[in-house]
């Protein structure tokens, strides 16, 4: 027994070197409490950056779309293609966030990722014309996609995978309170300068405190336990992934589905006789929605299925831009939380399948990948609506085919094979 005491004593040393926890400084170890502390609050400039990043770069100009259209556009055909730059921005960030993952490590992505959409903020807050504010919204555009690719593979490595769905919800969550305020700050804003048409300055506010979020993130936001990693990571990593083509093709479905609806839903409501200002509350309150829906669907999909989640919100999605037809308040706000709802958790619930396959740069690489779909289905979305609202006055037509076209992302769950991990839920 002596003697295997003593291969013992000389082998677990080796075991507990390659493992990154063991190499940790005592202190942490003696100070899990410390630890923790320190995990939640990078989580939560995590998703203050993804507030900045996708809430105010890339999701504040559907409610400001009437102001800009006033004074620099005169046209909502020319406000649909102008919705469609920080898209394509966005996409071409995923391809190169892709690709830069292979060598970098995530946190700084999301570092460049922030400084660039703040910049584009303030430069959207001083466009003198449709041109430049073009360039600012490109620029939002591709700075969101450093931020948000990495943002949910970062966050679940953070807690592991029991708890990665609720991780990646709650980082999420702040792209829900960044469209949640955008409303109610573009009214505080008016009433302060006694504007009804201002825009310019709630861009200009939204870049000072993306600022403070840039700082808190340089003295928070560590670099992994990759950052010295050699290896490439491929990018047929995805295909590594359990129903990794339905899943891209369920972003695609997801991409079409929230782009008809999600741009031209306070245009709607204006367009059947609400008042701007309400219009703006709905869209908060679409934002309020999404802050949970995150949260809500990633704890489901951690106890319950991944796959049911997602089913479940596709018929959320193909049943709530129906309700916001309805010549009813009530059942307009039902849709409108319903589809907010969706917003964050459908992507959750994408996100944490391949979490639970993947993580760090191997992550990145795959979300990225998936996200470049998702972001070419957006293309198609805003143009389409944009033609529609202006030839017939109404955006029923695009929220109709909004609704069927989520009908189909119910379709591709059915198809998806169940994980082992599912059969054998922890």
């Amino acid at each position: 027994m002596s003697l295997i005491d003593e291969l013992k004593s000389s082998r677990w040393p080796s075991v507990f070197r390659i493992t990154p926890i063991a190499v940790e400084p005592p202190a942490d170890v003696r100070s899990p409490n410390k630890v923790a502390r320190r995990s939640w609050l990078t989580l939560l400039f995590i998703g203050l950056a993804s507030m900045v990043a996708q809430g105010f770069g890339r999701f504040t100009f559907p409610v400001l779309l009437t102001a800009i259209d006033r004074e620099l556009l005169g046209s909502y055909t020319l406000a649909g293609f102008l919705s469609n730059v920080p898209l394509l921005a966005y996409l071409v960030g995923t391809g190169f966030t892709s690709l830069l993952s292979t060598r970098s490590d995530p946190t700084d992505l999301m570092k460049i990722g922030v400084t660039l959409s703040v910049l584009g903020l303030g430069s959207m807050s001083v466009s003198p014309n449709a041109w430049t504010l073009a360039l600012a919204l490109f620029l939002a555009g591709f700075g969101a996609a450093l931020v948000w690719v990495p943002a949910p593979g970062i966050a679940a490595s953070m807690v592991g995978p029991t708890q990665g769905g609720l991780a990646i919800g709650l980082v999420g969550s702040g792209i829900g309170t960044g469209v949640m305020i955008a409303g109610p700050l573009t009214s505080a804003v008016r009433t302060a300068t006694g504007n009804d048409s201002a825009w310019r300055s709630v861009y200009g506010l939204q870049a000072l405190f993306g600022i403070v979020v840039l700082v808190g993130l340089f003295l928070i936001l560590r670099r992994g336990d990759n950052a010295k990693a050699s290896d490439k990571v491929p990018i047929s990593i995805l295909t590594t992934v359990p129903n990794w083509r339905s899943i891209t093709l369920a972003f695609a479905v997801f991409g079409v589905t929230y782009s008809l609806f999600f741009y031209f839903l306070p245009a709607q409501l204006v367009a059947s006789g609400w008042s701007g200002g309400t219009a703006r509350l709905m869209f908060a309150v679409m934002g309020l929605a999404s802050i949970f829906g995150g949260v809500i669907f990633g704890r489901i999909s951690d106890r319950i299925s991944r796959r049911s989640t997602m089913r479940l919100g596709f018929m959320m999605m193909a049943t709530a831009p129906l309700l916001t037809l309805v010549d009813n308040g009530p059942t307009v706000v039902i849709g409108v939380f319903a589809f907010g709802l969706c917003i964050a958790g459908v992507p959750t619930t994408i996100s944490a399948m391949l979490a639970d396959v993947l993580d760090g740069r191997s992550f990145v690489t795959a979300f990225g990948t998936i996200t470049f779909a998702f972001g070419v289905a957006q293309l198609f979305g805003p143009p389409f609506a944009g033609w529609v609202g202006e030839t017939t006055g109404s955006f029923q037509i695009p929220f109709i085919v909004a609704s069927v076209v989520a009908l189909f992302g119910v379709l591709l769950t059915l198809r998806m094979k169940m994980p082992l991990s599912e059969k054998n839920p922890s």
